[in-house]
């Protein structure tokens, strides 16, 4: 039984039909689906954690995403408030964020000990704990008059009538506020920063938060603008007024501008170049059209694609999306050559290049499908708008094509002769061959020299920050003193008092690893609230050290009676909720979660220089993890890095059996060398410029070996003739347009995507002629 070819009335009826469905399935994407475009460049990345933990760390990160500071300066303190109220109404203006340029005021002294104050002698410094255990008075002694004698302290003064033991004092002495470097002026938070001799410049804060969950991508922009006109009025007017800014909604909106702007032009150059390029071979209007039609064609299958899988798409995304213009395109160039260029069949004029254009499309979507499959989250979106923008584009020229029999020349056309130029010239390179020994020797060496290369896997390298904004978040943690890493401590369990008592074990710990300056310092909670059982061990520990006579000597000193020491077996301790509430507790509020019926806090960390030691932790701590998404997201990197490897070899194994069932043993060898040495040269020339490969470097070679195979295909199924020469160098010549241009990216991660996929598609196309020695027809 043989099946009847569809005639073309019926390829174009059941493209109308597939074409009308997925618009109302965009369509209903569009008005039913939640889709965001984000442009945190951190969030490009995922890291596989314990789905428990995940979901803490995403509250977290959306916590941070949606805290945002403002520092209006002047050197009049007046006129910095007034600034800082104009700013704050100017940024209330703004739908979905909540501004506050008022704040209670910050703890004083006297504030804090009368909350600590009616659970007497529960707050103990390690030191003080430690000479209590040793059960020398003497030293005991000389630490109390010790404290006795410090000047710069004035929590000995605030605590003595109600603690004559001197532990309350000892204990505040060790703690440092979170907001220790703001002061409250009328409700006005100021920080102060010395200029010069005798001159200070005054900071008044303003926070504001967005609402809900995250940030959206249009009021970051709406912030950032804000700002940003704040700042050109102050410049203008000459006020002398300086406006210091940071967050999430910063560096997002920067992002986005620079990867939309980017798009663009990118986008508009590539269409621009690839139109006159169709103008100047197939000299037709028309074929502009058809080609511009199919490009948008699979724009829209991979926007579809996008939003039918995906709630977030990164901003990145769409900047690598241009790419697809040049590899679509490649769908419409066959199917013109075949139409313009040679006497094509009435009933169905693509016959010829059917098979081509389906083998092509399966070796591209097979090199895009494996990165569906890697652990990052970039690379899945990338490929599965491509897979769909190429499905768009080759149903639109398989089906929608033989209708637009206008596009066939009456007669065929001749080819231009700088291509019989450049066909000459490819038939030259095939009777001069490199010898098949020297390309395998080439490729041994070139492997071998890979493990030597520099590979930076630094998710932080992948993109540039903006210097500006670097400086000011900078400026900001200097005057709040909030320089605290991005890594941190996360503590879980079932109760509060058991995530404080995991703390307290982990204190000792992180107070080494501070003296052994493998940390600059921490902050936890438990410094701040011991747990109820530390809290009675420490009441029972003053209490067996009164009954020793222990603070003999320091009562002579003061005067006082040992009596007048009092201990009570019923004293109360201070609980979570009531000490959350306190003004020292809510200072701690983003340190503190709870999720599902269990609790979590966070220790932060400054100036780790041993995570190794950090991981040691937490690994022997079972409801303890160390979270360094940086870190391991790099990790992450490195091992998807060198499974590229499996990937490149599984991908050249199925190739290679492919083009074996079809062409022959040999012949497979030869065909899978091509793309392979194309990557191994795209790779080391690479490295010159650059210096080192990121994982990006390596993806750009599934990208090479998937055009590489849709060039050999070419070659093989139709030979070396002046009409395959063209379409395969108006195919190449549209890709380097597209990734050529991707070079001049701020963005370094795409800088050397395009780069590395330039070099390997031009090897590639100078090398892929080979394989027309397989068929020897002329067409």
């Amino acid at each position: 039984m043989t099946w009847k070819p569809l005639s073309s009335r019926t390829k174009l009826v059941v493209w109308c039909i597939q074409f009308a469905v997925i618009l109302a399935g965009l369509t209903y994407l569009w008005l039913f689906k939640s889709f965001t475009i984000v442009a945190d460049l951190n969030q490009i990345f995922s890291v596989e954690q314990d789905p428990e933990i995940q979901l803490v760390i995403d509250q977290l990160e959306q916590q941070q995403l949606r805290q945002h500071l403002l520092l209006v300066g002047h050197q009049d303190k007046a006129t910095a408030i007034k600034y800082a109220q104009r700013a704050a109404k100017s940024l209330n203006e703004i739908t979905g964020i909540a501004v506050n340029v008022k704040f209670d005021a910050l703890p004083k002294l006297d504030s804090i000990v009368r909350d600590y104050l009616n659970y007497p002698h529960a707050f103990i410094s390690e030191q003080y704990r430690y000479l209590l255990q040793a059960n020398d008075s003497q030293r005991l002694f000389n630490y109390q008059f010790n404290l006795l004698n410090d000047v710069a302290s004035p929590w000995v003064a605030a605590t003595l009538q109600s603690d004559k033991t001197l532990a309350l004092a000892d204990f505040f002495n060790q703690q440092r506020l979170p907001s220790a470097q703001l002061k409250n002026y009328d409700g006005f938070l100021i920080a102060t920063k010395s200029e010069a001799v005798e001159q200070v410049r005054y900071y008044v804060l303003v926070n504001f938060m967005s609402n809900g969950t995250g940030l959206d991508l249009n009021v970051a922009k709406k912030i950032a603008a804000n700002v940003a006109s704040l700042k050109q009025q102050a410049l203008t007017q000459d006020t002398g007024v300086d406006y210091l800014a940071t967050g999430a909604a910063f560096f997002t909106a920067s992002a986005s501008s620079s990867a939309q702007s980017e798009m663009a032009l990118f986008g508009g150059i590539s269409v621009l170049a690839t139109l006159l390029l169709i103008m100047v071979i197939y000299r037709s209007v028309l074929s502009v059209f058809c080609t511009l039609f199919v490009v948008l064609v699979s724009m829209i299958y991979g926007y579809t694609a996008l939003r039918l899988l995906f709630s977030e798409v990164n901003v990145l995304t769409l900047v690598f999306a241009v790419t697809l213009i040049g590899i679509a395109a490649d769908y419409s160039f066959h199917a013109l050559s075949e139409l313009r260029f040679s006497q094509a069949k009435i009933a169905n004029p693509l016959h010829n290049i059917r098979s081509s254009l389906l083998l092509g499309f399966l070796t591209t979507t097979a090199g895009y499908l494996i990165l569906v499959f890697t652990p990052l989250i970039l690379f899945k979106q990338i490929a599965v708008f491509t897979m769909a923008g190429l499905l768009g584009a080759l149903l639109c020229v398989l089906l929608l094509y033989p209708s637009l029999m206008l596009l066939k020349a009456k007669s065929a056309m001749q080819v231009p002769n700088f291509i019989t130029g450049l066909h000459n010239l490819q038939q030259t390179w095939l009777t001069n061959k490199l010898a098949m020994r020297w390309q395998v020797l080439f490729i041994i060496v070139a492997l071998f020299g890979l493990m030597f290369l520099d590979n930076d896997d630094d998710p932080r390298h992948f993109y540039k920050v903006p210097h500006d904004l670097i400086t000011q978040q900078q400026t900001i943690s200097d005057l709040l003193a909030a320089q605290w890493d991005s890594s941190y401590l996360l503590i879980a369990s079932d109760s509060e008092q058991q995530v404080l008592r995991q703390m307290e074990q982990l204190l000792p710990q992180l107070e080494q690893l501070q003296a052994n300056k493998e940390i600059a310092a921490y902050s936890s909670i438990s410094q701040w609230l011991p747990s109820i059982s530390m809290q009675k061990s420490n009441q029972q520990l003053l209490t067996r050290a009164v009954n020793r006579g222990d603070f003999t000597q320091l009562n002579l000193v003061l005067g006082y009676d040992s009596s007048d020491i009092l201990f009570d077996d019923y004293y109360q301790q201070l609980d979570f909720a009531t000490w959350q509430d306190s003004q020292v507790g809510l200072l701690f509020i983003n340190q503190w979660l709870q999720s599902l019926d269990r609790y979590y806090s966070v220790i932060k960390l400054k100036r780790v220089k041993n995570s190794s030691r950090l991981k040691t932790l937490a690994n022997s701590n079972p409801n303890v993890f160390f979270i360094d998404k940086v870190a391991d997201v790099s990790k992450q990197i490195k091992q998807f890095r060198q499974q590229l490897v499996l990937i490149y070899a599984f991908s050249l194994a199925a190739a290679m059996i492919i083009f074996w069932l079809r062409y022959g043993l040999l012949n497979a060898f030869i065909a899978m060398t091509r793309p392979l040495i194309a990557i191994l040269i795209a790779l080391i020339v690479s490295t010159w410029f650059y210096g080192s490969l990121t994982v990006f470097n390596y993806v750009a070679g599934i990208l090479i070996l998937a055009l590489g195979l849709d060039y050999c295909i070419f070659y093989a199924e139709h030979g070396l003739s002046k009409k395959i020469t063209l379409t395969t160098f108006v195919s190449a010549a549209s890709s380097l347009f597209v990734f050529a241009i991707l070079i001049v990216s701020s963005t370094p991660a795409v800088r050397q995507f395009g780069f590395t996929v330039f070099i390997g598609v031009t090897v590639v196309f100078l090398l892929a002629p080979r394989l027309a020695l397989v068929s020897k027809r002329n067409i």
